[in-house]
Formats: structure tokens, sequence, C-alpha cells
């Protein structure tokens, strides 16, 4: 078995859990040879680099991982091939549908493979349902919606070089930095993992308590290509104490596949059939890396990549259409918005996206009311 070398880009943030998983990787003959971070000088693994440019001249990596900013992804995965190495992206795959087909050509010029780090399609739960679902376990989908409250303060839209919640950088590089493209990806990931289907049509309600050019908040609904009904509810504009973790109930023909729930942190995925028999799935989310082990043996087994830059695509998709149906965010008006410690957050607005959420119905708030928590702004 031959060793396999591996560069980081990105030290920092979310790209330091890939130095976490190296300390005890669980595949064997892996060697980290070198990060690239012009923010950081050392990392205690490997040298550091200040450029892609200083890394290619003393090292050959057979896998770059991308953990850097979403800015960056396509020039630095394009980069990567042209060096000859596969690449294993965070999250999202990149900004724009553009990019990503420039991604794919680049890989399939260079021959390699490309994976894309949504959680859920590595995890070995998850995957056991979803081939459940391939085969017809549950019968046709119907719908299929999730639902995610997380608080985000101002340290978080003003954490790294302050790509959060922009547009373009001043490069005029395109990142589209919002609550569905970030935080919450995972959850509209999945719906269209599990369809196995990119969307056909979609409407939806784009909404910013904070001072960003994207949004914080919003609701979609649409359809899948398979026919499911697909709907998806979240916010970064809620109290503290409003906080729902992940929830997600898919609804099929002969089950309904649930995780999570209303005021709960979800663990256990389950499917309940309509003749009262219960599947027991697992605990979800027991261990980090498990696309990077993926990749690897990929190369050297040539199994499948669980997450593709052509599935990873959906996701960039359905933003994309979220754009043109909505250019620009509603605000919601200074007199809904509350700020503590930092929080700008909306009263009301919690209780509002847990009954769009149980009639999958997409808001219609009217903002001349005096507020959500009033019940004056409900449709």
């Amino acid at each position: 078995m031959e060793e396999l070398k591996i560069a980081l880009f990105g030290v920092g943030g979310f790209a330091a859990n890939y130095l976490h998983v190296m300390k005890q990787p669980k595949r064997e003959k892996l060697r980290l040879v070198g990060a690239v971070d012009p923010f950081v000088k050392e990392c205690g693994l490997c040298p550091v680099y200040g450029s892609s440019e200083e890394l290619y001249r003393e090292h050959r990596p057979d896998i770059v991982i991308l953990g850097t900013p979403i800015q960056f992804h396509a020039e630095q995965a394009i980069e990567a091939f042209e060096h000859g190495c596969h690449v294993v992206s965070e999250k999202p795959i990149a900004a724009t549908m553009e990019e990503v087909r420039r991604m794919l050509e680049a890989r399939d010029r260079a021959g390699k493979k490309l994976s894309v780090g949504f959680q859920l399609c590595y995890d070995p739960v998850v995957r056991a349902m979803k081939a459940d679902v391939d085969a017809g376990v549950f019968g046709k989908p119907v719908s299929l919606k999730a639902m995610v409250l997380w608080p985000r303060d101002c340290t978080y839209y003003h954490r790294g070089s302050g790509w959060a919640g922009k547009k373009f950088d001043a490069q005029g590089r395109p990142i589209f930095d919002n609550v569905l493209s970030n935080a919450t990806a995972h959850y509209l990931m999945n719906m269209l993992y599990v369809c196995g289907a990119p969307v056909s049509s979609l409407e939806c309600a784009t909404y910013r308590a904070n001072p960003i050019e994207t949004f914080d908040t919003a609701v979609m609904k649409g359809k899948s290509e398979n026919g499911a009904e697909l709907f998806i509810a979240v916010s970064h504009a809620v109290d503290r104490g409003e906080q729902q973790d992940p929830m997600f109930e898919y609804t099929y023909e002969k089950a309904v596949i649930r995780f999570g729930g209303a005021g709960t942190r979800g663990t256990s995925l389950t499917a309940e059939f309509t003749d009262g028999q219960v599947k027991d799935y697992g605990v979800v989310y027991q261990d980090y890396g498990e696309n990077l082990w993926n990749m690897v043996d990929a190369i050297r087994e040539d199994t499948p990549i669980f997450c593709t830059g052509e599935m990873a695509s959906w996701h960039i998709d359905a933003l994309e259409k979220l754009r043109k149906i909505q250019p620009e965010s509603t605000p919601f008006p200074e007199s809904w918005i509350t700020e503590t410690d930092g929080l700008r957050w909306v009263p009301g607005l919690a209780k509002e996206l847990f009954r769009c959420w149980a009639s999958r119905e997409l808001p219609k708030w009217d903002g001349k009311a005096a507020g959500l928590d009033k019940g004056e702004g409900r449709c």
C-alpha cells in the first residue's frame, strides 16, 4: 500500500477539524505534507505555507482538502486538478453553477476525483436509510421537510476575513454566503441527496434581520425531479432560548422517516411504517472525517464517492434558482427587531416558522404591522 500525501488549504475555523482527524487517522499510510493559510504560521502537524505556489513548489500531494471560504473553492480546486491532485472540498462546492461546471471540467481533464463535505451523505446511518429509500422499502416519496433555528450573533458575521453574509469579495469573486448555503446547507442538501435528484421548481421567501447582503432567514418550498414536495424553514434571527436543532420529517407512501423534533435535539434516525413497525437506524453524527476516509478508499479501492460534484451541484442549483426568484432579501422592519448581547432577533419569528413548518406553506408577513409577536404580521 502506497503512502498518500495530503495538503490542507485553510488551517483555522472549520478546517481545523481536518487537523484533528489527521492526528488519529482511520486509514493507514497517510501523511499531511503541508497546509496553506496566509493568516496562520504554524499548525503543529506540518509546515504552513503562505500560498499555494509555495506548497506546490515543494510537494506533489495526492489529495488536497479545501477548508477555505466559499469564494476560493473553484479556483483552488481547479489549480489542484492541474497539479494532478484529487480534491476533498468543504461545502458548498462553490458559489455559482458556472464555477461548478469549471470544476467538473477540470476534474475530468485531470482524470481525478472530487468529493464534497456534506456530512450527512457520508454518515453510515443516513446512508443505510438512503439504501432503503432506493430499494423502495418505503414506497414513493410524498413530502420531505426540514427545519433549523440556530441563533447567530454579530461575531458570526465578522469572523475570518469578513466574507460572511456577502455576495462578492473585494476582488469580485462570488460568495453568496447565506443561512442556506452555509450553516444549514446540510439539511437542504440531505433532502436532495435522499431524493437523488435536483429541484424542478421552487418558491421562496428570504429575509434579513442582520446588516448583511444576503439573508439570515429563509423558507423554501419546491418539487424534486422525482415528484416529492420539498420544504425547509431556517433562521439565524431567533432568540437564544428559541434554538431549534435540526429536525426533518420525510413522508413516504409506507412510512415516515424522522430525525429530531420540536424542542429536542435529534440523535437517532427512525422510520415509522404505516402498520406501526418502527426501524431505528441508530445515532447520526457519531464521528467526523468520513468524507476524507471515503476519498482515500475511492482512490485505493475504486469505491464510490458518496457526495460527488454532480450531487453537490444540486444544492447550488437550488440556491441559484432562489436568487433568480428573489435577488434581494426582504429586511425585517427595524421596529420588529430586538438586539440582545450582539444578537439581532425577531420576537415571534420562531413561532411563525413553526407555523410554516406545520402547514408546509410560505409566510406572507405584513411588514407594516406592529410585529410578529403581536399576532399582527401574519398572513
